[in-house]
């Protein structure tokens, strides 16, 4: 790979998503990931996908035997591990320790997101490694981080999301249901603060040759979201309600063939042409939606209105009619639709090819930031445990005999 952090490596102590995430952005950019995991990893890499073991778990013997795309390898996985080299290392060994300090003084970075006194057990926290390597970037992903009250629990994106009030925003109006994400926003967007750390201190120790300690927690993150949302209550003392998909002219319509769109006539000026496409010009006498302000208090039955006319024609005579006056439009995609068949995805390269050992070929997600002279790129598939750890090992000048002797000892696992 030769992105932009072509030249720097990562020690990769993760699992789950957050973590993980946070390397992968640094992978696709071109940083030598080096995964490590212990050599009889109890990670997700070592369950069937929940999709896999529901379809397995009929009385079909055919379904029992069907492994999916991914042959039983997990798919979650591998989407969040691609890009990485992989090594399987047992820290808690005297001889894995001693390989762990050797890599160290190769590296930039280090990433992990175990729970709170792990690391700290392993003698592998940023105060110890400081020490060791003053000028690393040691970045902790957890869910409170240091101060917090709640900074020795273990954190988990739906508890994120609940605790900093995105599932009381998020759902339909006059429901007391809270709802969470269709993903776990929370830990990819924790992910990716913990990069925008990481190069910020990387940038800081092209200056001063100074390492230093990055953290990303999994409720600072979404509180930061809160944005436009903090704004209304500390401008009105009224807690925002959830607004289901919008309001008024901002929001998703029901088509006549079932399928749904979003408009956002969010102007005035937008609001007169939506009007005239709809067919509906009395909508701008009507005092009720004459003016923005007025419309925001009756949004309900504008929306109302709206709906009804919608259901006239089909979605795609909608969106061509949005797109032909300068409405801002858009399909409510299924999964399908946007990774199978929609052009923007084929031009921009945002689902790509791979070859896995054990899947063959396989789909991966590719590199949302483009970069015009140093662009990223997806070029390896998640390792299979302990795939690149003889490789990895012989780069650091170990012996095929002190090799094969931290093999018999299980203090690394290699696969060849």
């Amino acid at each position: 790979m030769t992105g932009p952090l072509h030249d720097l490596r990562v020690l990769d102590c993760t699992l789950a998503l957050a973590g993980p995430y946070a390397s992968l952005i640094l992978a696709d950019l071109g940083a030598d990931v080096i995964k490590i995991e212990p050599p009889n990893s109890a990670d997700m890499r070592l369950v069937a996908s929940e999709a896999i073991e529901k379809k397995s778990s009929g009385s079909d013997e055919s379904a029992a035997e069907d492994l999916g795309t991914y042959k039983g390898e997990n798919g979650k996985f591998m989407i969040t591990n691609r890009n990485k080299r992989g090594m399987a290392i047992d820290l808690k060994s005297d001889a894995g320790k001693e390989v762990f300090f050797r890599l160290l003084d190769t590296a930039d970075i280090l990433v992990q997101n175990f729970r709170p006194g792990v690391m700290e057990r392993l003698g592998l926290s940023w105060e110890d490694l400081r020490k060791k390597k003053p000028g690393l970037i040691y970045c902790t992903v957890t869910g409170f981080g240091e101060g917090s009250p709640y900074g020795k629990l273990g954190g988990l994106d739906l508890i994120a999301q609940g605790m900093s009030s995105l599932m009381t925003l998020t759902g339909l109006p006059d429901s007391n249901e809270p709802i969470k994400t269709g993903t776990p926003i929370t830990d990819m967007g924790t992910g990716m603060y913990g990069v925008i750390g990481i190069l910020a201190a990387l940038r800081e120790r092209d200056r001063t040759g100074k390492g230093q300690h990055v953290e990303a927690t999994l409720l600072d993150t979404p509180i930061s979201w809160l944005t436009w949302r903090a704004a209304e209550y500390w401008e009105s003392g009224d807690i925002p309600e959830p607004q289901g998909s919008g309001s008024g002219t901002y929001r998703s319509f029901l088509c006549s063939d079932d399928r749904w769109v979003n408009i956002a006539a969010t102007s005035q000026k937008l609001f007169t042409v939506a009007c005239d496409v709809i067919e509906r010009p009395d909508l701008l006498e009507d005092e009720r939606f004459a003016v923005i302000k007025s419309r925001g208090k009756n949004n309900k039955a504008l929306t109302a209105e709206f709906q009804k006319e919608f259901l006239r024609r089909p979605s795609a005579e909608w969106i061509e009619a949005f797109k032909k006056v300068g409405v801002p439009v858009g399909p409510i995609n299924t999964i399908a639709d946007i990774l199978d068949d929609d052009p923007h995805t084929k031009v921009r390269e945002m689902v790509v090819e791979v070859d896995h050992p054990i899947v063959g070929k396989m789909k991966t997600l590719g590199v949302p930031v483009k970069l015009s002279e140093t662009p990223g790129s997806v070029d390896r598939a998640a390792p299979t445990l302990g795939q690149h750890t003889r490789e990895i090992l012989e780069e650091l000048n170990y012996t095929e005999q002190e090799i094969q002797s931290m093999m018999d000892s299980e203090s690394v696992r290699v696969d060849n």
